[in-house]
């Protein structure tokens, strides 16, 4: 992932999707906050 200046953003989300976040972030010993940015980047194409 790429280093450098960082942007905080709130996003809302329905608690279902929160919850889905979170099961994957712990099977993949992450937080959601990481695997938010992880799907992100991977969406994007630029893992």
């Amino acid at each position: 992932m790429k280093k450098g200046p960082r942007k905080i953003v709130s996003v809302s989300m329905p608690l279902d999707l929160y919850e889905t976040l979170k099961r994957l972030a712990e099977e993949d010993g992450r937080s959601v906050p990481s695997c938010i940015r992880l799907i992100l980047w991977e969406h994007l194409g630029e893992t």
